[in-house]
């Protein structure tokens, strides 16, 4: 593919037109650091205030300085001078040439000999002899992309491409975003970001032609684009470019971020505006009892969330032909935090698809588990109430955006047994049961309730220690747990009370929560007349005497609100029509 060039006029004017901003933002950013040295020293692309160059850099120098009549002085010619409006710029003692000159701001490429090191000086001889001094840090590669307002923020200075003959702007004369096509697999849109200080990035494979494209990243959204080429910019002294593949996965995604990483290092941000439609979801079909092996990578569908963050997802199709159908998706990585979302197909009367989500989890696959917090798993134990279609989303936790690796999916079906109110049943953990990834056997049960029921649980069992979990059906996380308050001469009794704040179904789970445990117990679920907090007597007499309690962990506690129900925080991502 053809590389686009710009002429030089046009890269020297977009140094001048930061002259003002850049000037007055330095002076209020770098206040400190002015009354310490004479001469800030930034990339010209970035303005980043770490001051940290590559060799062979554009950078900005701010400060006072002194010109031929106080002038401002543009270069006309190449090479570039290293003397311009009486101006010179010395790094380390090597002379620099000189883009642009003015009373507060000169432009200059760092010497492409320029070594490594911390504290290299720059010093300034004005038109009337004096000058002035500062240091900055030079590292064999600093990336900085050039935005069109010359500001190192916003719509990102560059082009895109379908065939390198034909080329759009990514911006508008006003220096906003220009919306640009996601393309296709088939037919790719090739961004070109303008750039500088990346070309002395180490190569992995210097001689292939592509500059050094191995050792360059860049992440449109958080998503790994694919380079095509990142080096110098033909005719252009001191640009770098790099091309890469917007990923056709972003269509509709509109104002998304641009980062360049390179030498360990991350570029300013800029943006880019993607237009065009949401990409329809590919579903490929599971049946109850099934379990596949897959994988989340860099090429899979992509969800857009709150805070600018993505998701890679898988999707998995099926249907169910009775009504209060209970079913178990178990999700299991070790790659990335694993999320399964529960979405019903509706089709509406213009023949289009609608997706609904109705249930989500990200938490639950660490019942049982004593290394809660490392646990990447997810269990969604639901009651569909409705015969019809529907698709499961494996992803990445709000935790772990843009997620990636391999992971495996199983989805049972009729997995809950269901229980009135005033009704007690005897029940068995045994190894047929539903098991987490921690190796605890859990027994589901479900009721349907009415906002304001006041509803009493009770687990007991002689031949186990008896662990009670309530939770909504529409998810985790879990509304109360319990080990100890039903009492028994041992500590084995289970109780929960509870206020229901809404109608519907809830989820009730039985469970030794110690793994491979097995043996018999009894649930009963009853209404009260009023809201009872009081525990069995058995109970007060374990509490009394300190008896062991075992409490499950929230892992999202200090990360995100572990009280928000995961259909909340899921119901916030983009949906993908089916």
């Amino acid at each position: 593919m053809n590389i686009p060039t710009i002429n030089i006029p046009t890269i020297i004017r977009l140094h001048a037109r930061a002259l003002i901003f850049a000037a007055l933002l330095l002076t209020i950013a770098g206040a400190a650091a002015s009354a310490q040295a004479q001469v800030t020293v930034v990339s010209a692309a970035s303005f980043a205030t770490d001051k940290v160059l590559a060799p062979g850099e554009i950078a900005s120098a701010f400060g006072i300085f002194n010109t031929q009549n106080n002038q401002v002085f543009v270069a006309s010619s190449v090479p570039l001078p290293t003397t311009l409006g009486g101006v010179t710029v010395r790094i380390g003692g090597t002379a620099a040439p000189l883009f642009f000159v003015a009373p507060s701001q000169i432009n200059f490429q760092i010497p492409d000999a320029t070594a490594d090191g911390q504290s290299v000086t720059v010093t300034v001889t004005n038109a009337n002899n004096t000058t002035g001094t500062g240091t900055f840090t030079v590292v064999r590669s600093a990336a900085a992309i050039f935005s069109a307002k010359a500001t190192g923020q916003g719509a990102a200075a560059g082009q895109t491409t379908f065939d390198g003959v034909v080329y759009q702007n990514t911006f508008n004369p006003d220096g906003t975003e220009k919306e640009v096509s996601a393309g296709t697999r088939t037919n790719p849109n090739i961004l070109v970001l303008y750039t500088t200080g990346l070309r002395n990035t180490p190569a992995a494979n210097p001689n292939d032609g592509n500059g050094v494209a191995e050792s360059v990243s860049l992440k449109i959204q958080g998503v790994p684009a694919t380079v095509l080429f990142a080096g110098p910019a033909p005719g252009l002294i001191g640009v770098d470019q790099v091309n890469a593949v917007i990923p056709p996965e972003l269509a509709g995604l509109a104002s998304v971020s641009v980062r360049i990483r390179a030498n360990n290092r991350d570029s300013n941000a800029v943006t880019i505006k993607i237009g065009g439609l949401v990409p329809e979801a590919r579903a490929t079909a599971i049946n109850f009892g099934q379990s596949l092996t897959g994988a989340l990578t860099a090429d899979d569908q992509i969800q857009a969330g709150t805070s600018g963050n993505t998701f890679f997802f898988d999707a998995y199709s099926f249907t169910t032909t009775a009504a209060n159908t209970s079913i178990a998706a178990d999700l299991r990585s070790t790659d990335f935090d694993a999320a399964v979302l529960l979405y019903r197909i509706d089709t509406l009367p213009s023949g289009q698809k609608n997706l609904s989500l109705i249930a989500a989890d990200d938490q639950s696959g660490n019942y049982g588990s004593s290394a809660s917090a490392n646990n990447n798993n997810a269990l969604l134990m639901t009651v569909i109430q409705n015969p019809g279609s529907y698709v499961i989303f494996v992803t990445s936790s709000d935790m772990n955006p843009n997620g990636l690796g391999n992971y495996t999916i199983k989805l049972l079906s009729n997995v809950a047994t269901q229980i009135n109110y005033g009704q007690t049943l005897n029940g068995t953990i045994a190894t047929s049961d539903l098991q987490t990834s921690a190796g605890t056997y859990l027994d589901l049960y479900w009721f349907t309730g009415v906002q304001g029921d006041n509803v009493r649980m009770n687990m007991n069992s002689t031949a186990l220690d008896s662990y009670l979990l309530f939770q909504r059906n529409d998810g985790d996380p879990r509304i109360a747990q319990d080990d100890n308050s039903g009492g028994g001469p041992t500590g084995k009794n289970a109780q929960i009370t509870s206020r229901l704040t809404g109608s519907g179904i809830y989820i009730i789970i039985c469970t030794p929560l110690d793994p491979n445990v097995i043996g018999d117990y009894t649930l009963s679920a009853t209404k009260l007349a009023g809201f009872e907090t009081e525990v069995s007597v058995d109970g007060l007499w374990n509490q009394f005497f300190k008896v062991p309690e075992r409490k499950l962990p929230d892992v999202r506690a200090g990360v995100i609100d572990p009280e928000k129900p995961s259909i909340e925080r899921f119901g916030t991502r983009r949906v993908i029509e089916p």
